[in-house]
């Protein structure tokens, strides 16, 4: 039997807003995913109706310097609202990471349990009191909340019979060793947990606190969740969330009046009596629907819509402020805020906004359901400019690594010569990288180290001098007398202008790292590997070595959704003086 909860026991919540929503491209612009309507009401306020109803007390809403203020305005209007619960929004002003956040909320959690939940999940039917027994029955210092997936997911957890967490296992490709289980961002927290959190820096709780407190024996135990569920991390995701909710039933009516059966209108809100309307269907406030307009659910209609005559819709999500003129059609699309669909004009299957940039299209998932984008004032496909940018810069890719090729061939030979000439070994180093889309390549360098560098590693790898996953020694033992020289005049990238020629890398994008340098943070990897990586970037000018690793996943994140040629220049501009000025170069 499930305990029941008391102020000594399960009172406070931690939602973590994250920084990165790669998966939902041009949506999350100008709106954090936890800000995004669902059934007309921002995601976040599921998750905080769901908490406040199962006796959660406090609330800390940990996220992003929110520009437009969504956040801030949504939780002081929450405060207006229940005066007994206790919110607050704690903003960050560099990524930290899930564990970073609870950090600096130390002094605040006190000595008690609490929740930690990402705020990208839709929840609903979770008995948390059961999951509280678990917790304190084991003596747990972290319990994980899992899902049983039929497919082995590419990241998942592997658990031991008693229920104790042994180790995440990260993009294996072999399916035998995957796990089924996989955590889905809900952790209940013993406060000890926040004293294995480092003082400074990036720190994740999957990838970096978890495995922390596994190396030193400290209990940490998974929970397998019985109830609905649901994270959202793509379009795809949003787009089919909305669907289940408006089939089960999970409709907050408030000021909504059910004006047929599964159809919900809001204040204010005029349908012509010739309209045709099939649930489930939502209808904000202050819309218009005119004669002979055609609506079939399941379809959400944001509030100041207008649909014109012999208008059709079908299953449909259609945000705010939103007008379509007389004649037109909508189907299986999502369509952002303040837009117009033209008379006459059909769009089937696509997310329809009202401008795009060359960083949106980078974000737009590969296997997309969703069969494009369209820019619905432009009505022509985004994609058009995208393909005549990529082209554009393969060739200014080409012409220069070729270039630059033959003006430097006799340095490489020089260079060539003397690292085979200083130690043992190859003069060129071939490693394993990942490229655009995850696609391993091998990326070449001039050896800089001596032969098996990579044995001696694990011995220093205590002593590395940056926060982040990348291994780096001010002195490092192991880089010979011509490899120092090499690194400090970053000629060791040279070889590079190879991997630019035969197209797996460019002149300008995000460093090409291993896997392995790129788990403590998903959302990162999953948006850098949209690009092909560089051989200079945003990043390496900026400080490289130097710079923090927050400041690696800021530089590499405004990189990919912010890509234009002119961008490309200014870097190469300033790889030039950063070069010759050996800035955060060892």
């Amino acid at each position: 039997m499930g305990l029941v909860f008391t102020k000594n026991k399960l009172t406070t919540a931690v939602l973590i807003c994250g920084w990165h929503d790669e998966g939902f491209g041009p949506l999350t612009r100008d709106n954090p995913v936890c800000m995004l309507p669902v059934l007309n009401r921002p995601f976040l306020e599921y998750t905080i109706d769901f908490l406040r109803a199962r006796g959660i007390e406090r609330i800390f809403i940990s996220g992003p310097r929110d520009d437009t203020g969504s956040i801030a305005h949504f939780v002081g209007a929450l405060k207006q609202k229940y005066s007994e619960l206790n919110v607050a929004f704690v903003e960050e002003d560099k990524p930290k990471g899930s564990a970073g956040a609870l950090r600096d909320l130390k002094e605040s959690l006190s000595n008690e349990n609490f929740l930690v939940i990402n705020s990208n999940i839709l929840i609903s039917e979770i008995d948390f009191d059961d999951i509280y027994y678990e917790h304190t029955n084991k003596k747990s210092v972290i319990t994980i909340g899992v899902t049983r997936e039929r497919n082995k997911p590419m990241e998942g957890i592997s658990i031991d019979k008693d229920g104790t967490v042994k180790s995440y296992t990260f993009i294996h490709p072999s399916r035998d060793r995957r796990s089924p289980f996989k955590p889905v961002g809900i952790y209940l927290f013993n406060h000890e947990a926040l004293n294995y959190i480092k003082e400074k820096g990036y720190y994740d709780i999957k990838e970096q606190l978890i495995p922390a407190l596994r190396a030193v024996d400290v209990p940490v135990h998974a929970y397998e969740i019985d109830g609905y569920c649901k994270p959202i991390n793509s379009v795809d995701d949003y787009y089919n969330v909305q669907r289940e909710s408006l089939f089960r039933g999970s409709v907050k009516t408030g000021n909504m009046t059910e004006i047929a059966a599964g159809v919900w209108a809001g204040d204010n809100t005029f349908i012509s009596p010739r309209a045709y309307i099939v649930g489930p269907t939502i209808i904000g406030r202050n819309c218009k629907i005119e004669d002979n307009a055609q609506i079939i659910g399941p379809t959400v209609i944001g509030d100041n819509c207008t649909i014109g005559k012999r208008a059709k819709i079908r299953e449909s999500i259609l945000w705010n402020d939103f007008e379509m003129e007389e004649d037109s059609s909508l189907k299986y699309c999502i369509v952002g805020r303040g837009l117009r669909v033209f008379a006459g004009d059909s769009f089937n299957n696509k997310v329809v906004v009202d401008s795009l940039k060359l960083g949106d299209l980078n974000l737009i998932p590969p296997k997309y359901e969703f069969s494009g984008v369209v820019e619905s004032v432009a009505l022509k496909m985004g994609g058009f400019k995208y393909a005549a940018f990529l082209g554009l810069k393969r060739l200014i890719d080409m012409t220069g690594a070729f270039f630059l090729l033959v003006l430097a061939a006799p340095i490489l030979a020089a260079l060539a010569i003397a690292v085979k000439m200083d130690s043992d070994g190859p003069a060129i180093f071939r490693q394993k990288r990942c490229g655009k889309h995850g696609v391993d390549f091998e990326m070449l360098k001039f050896r800089t180290m001596v032969k098996d560098a990579h044995k001696m590693q694990q011995k220093l790898v205590t002593e590395k001098n940056v926060d982040g996953p990348m291994f780096k020694l001010v002195n490092d033992p192991r880089i010979t007398k011509t490899g120092q020289f090499l690194r400090k005049t970053s000629l060791d990238e040279l070889p590079q202008l190879f991997n630019v020629l035969k197209g797996d890398m460019s002149l300008v994008g995000p460093r090409p790292l291993v896997m392995d340098e790129m788990k403590f943070s998903p959302s990162w990897r999953s948006i850098r590997l949209k690009v092909k990586p560089g051989i200079t970037g945003l990043w390496q000018v900026q400080g490289r070595s130097e710079a923090p690793f927050h400041d690696w996943i800021r530089h590499d994140v405004h990189y990919v959704q912010n890509q234009s040629l002119w961008m490309d220049i200014k870097i190469l501009i300033k790889t030039i003086r950063v070069v010759f000025q050996k800035a955060g170069a060892y």
